[in-house]
């Protein structure tokens, strides 16, 4: 038997990568996967952070003697506004500083953030530690995205943004089932310890969720910081502004649309687990998993709807991107407008996995439609200014609902009847708006690829 050398196998190993991908593609070296699993891994234990205070909901309300509306403002506008206001400051440290530091201090923040929020006492400590939460994870996604534009090709950067883009459905499903244990776990350890008894389960469980997080922020220290380019510190921020502007016919539509799916999905995260224990009397440790599945499913989703659009497109249906989003938002809206009216908790489930997994996902339908049409000195920005104000409108969809529950259906068991009143009117609205961007859409990329052909389309 004839063996080959560690040389020989390293020389054929290479060969057949270089044959598996098209000529003229520069290689991509072991730091650059690295940092994208390492900014990806913080991207969905940082939904950890965000979401395992929504499987509190009762405990927490029950401590500190707030209202459905307190708690709704805790859920949404205290996370989503300083998120989207303090993506602002980081973006630009982003682009100026060493950007894995820009990611280890905000991983510092919203970690220690959420362990301290074990320890607070009133509505107003809470309210101020979700803010600080909201604030250090603003700093991932334009230090991040910047990371990985730079240390990919441009013909492997939609694979490497699609990895980091999956950070959401990935992550919703660990919050949700990590966090179902997380919180099992801390009641059994508050009843074993005797220096823990009197402790309030969920104070502990804030504590435990920050510990994934503050760990994998020390490995940023551990990932090459490439130098930026020096026309990266020149180009004027007005620029943005002024292309925005000029796209309004497209630009405002779209963030109607996708503003109003947004406040649907951020409802749904910050107020599924109060329902499900409300309305099936189930606990976090059982709904948790199922959850997360259905989010897992939901990631892997987004390659297959990927694939059909990137085929479609190429087949000259410029709109795509967005028109095959109202397609699913159409074909799914009769089921979605049920699901807080069924009284099974399976038919629930088969209901919430078609609005979970096909109907509500929507930012990766906004992001390549964003970098579709921007000119590339540009698509930081245009995102960073799209991001921000659609982070801000999605962020009342928890208050609303609170909001509703409380001084319209006048009970917290009528929590479902909320969400479907809020879905009931957005997801129309997010249709009707879609559908009107289509054209702005369609002259945009004409505009920005010339070359491509049009297919008409329904």
């Amino acid at each position: 038997m004839q063996y080959c050398s560690k040389h020989e196998l390293l020389d054929v190993s290479q060969n057949f990568i270089q044959s598996a991908s098209p000529p003229g593609i520069p290689r991509i070296g072991f730091d650059s996967w690295w940092t994208l699993t390492i900014v990806s891994l913080l991207y969905v234990v940082s939904y950890l952070d965000r979401f395992i205070v929504t499987m509190m909901v009762p405990d927490i309300k029950a401590s500190l003697a707030i209202t459905d509306v307190q708690i709704g403002l805790i859920l949404g506008p205290a996370f989503a506004l300083s998120y989207a206001l303090f993506s602002i400051p980081f973006g630009w440290a982003a682009d100026r500083w060493s950007r894995r530091m820009v990611i280890l201090f905000g991983t510092c923040v919203f970690s220690i953030a959420t362990a301290v929020s074990g320890f607070a006492t009133s509505f107003a400590a809470m309210l101020l530690l979700r803010i600080c939460v909201g604030m250090g994870e603003a700093s991932l996604s334009p230090a991040a995205l910047s990371l990985i534009s730079q240390k990919f090709p441009k013909e492997r950067l939609t694979v490497a943004i699609s990895v980091f883009s999956m950070g959401p459905k990935i992550g919703t499903a660990v919050a949700f089932s990590l966090g179902g244990f997380i919180l099992a776990g801390a009641a059994i350890l508050v009843q074993k310890w005797s220096f823990l008894h009197g402790v309030e389960p969920w104070r502990l469980a804030f504590a435990s969720a920050a510990i994934p997080s503050l760990l994998l922020g020390l490995l940023c220290l551990t990932f090459r910081e490439p130098t930026l380019p020096e026309h990266s510190l020149k180009l004027e921020s007005r620029g943005a502004l002024a292309f925005m502007v000029q796209r309004k016919r497209l630009i405002l539509p779209m963030l109607v649309g996708f503003g109003a799916v947004l406040i649907c999905g951020q409802a749904l995260m910050a107020w599924v687990p109060t329902y499900l224990e409300r309305r099936f009397a189930w606990e976090a440790i059982s709904y948790g998993p199922i959850i997360g599945v259905i989010s897992l499913i939901g990631a892997g989703t987004l390659v297959i709807k990927g694939a059909i659009m990137d085929r479609l497109f190429a087949r000259g249906i410029l709109d795509i991107h967005i028109r095959f989003y109202t397609w699913l938002l159409i074909a799914t809206l009769p089921i979605t407008l049920v699901t807080f009216l069924v009284s099974s908790k399976t038919t629930f489930v088969a209901c919430y996995f078609i609005l979970s997994v096909i109907t509500i996902p929507s930012t990766a339908y906004a992001s390549v439609a964003i970098q579709l049409i921007a000119p590339p000195r540009l698509r930081g920005r245009v995102f960073a200014g799209f991001i921000i104000p659609l982070a801000i409108i999605g962020g009342f969809g928890p208050p609303l609902v609170g909001i509703i529950t409380d001084y319209v259906a006048g009970s917290e068991a009528k929590v479902g009847y909320s969400l479907a009143g809020l879905l009931a009117t957005a997801l129309p609205i997010a249709i009707i708006a879609l559908r009107y961007s289509l054209p702005g859409l369609q002259d945009a990329v004409r505009e920005t690829h010339p070359d491509v052909t049009t297919e008409e389309a329904i």
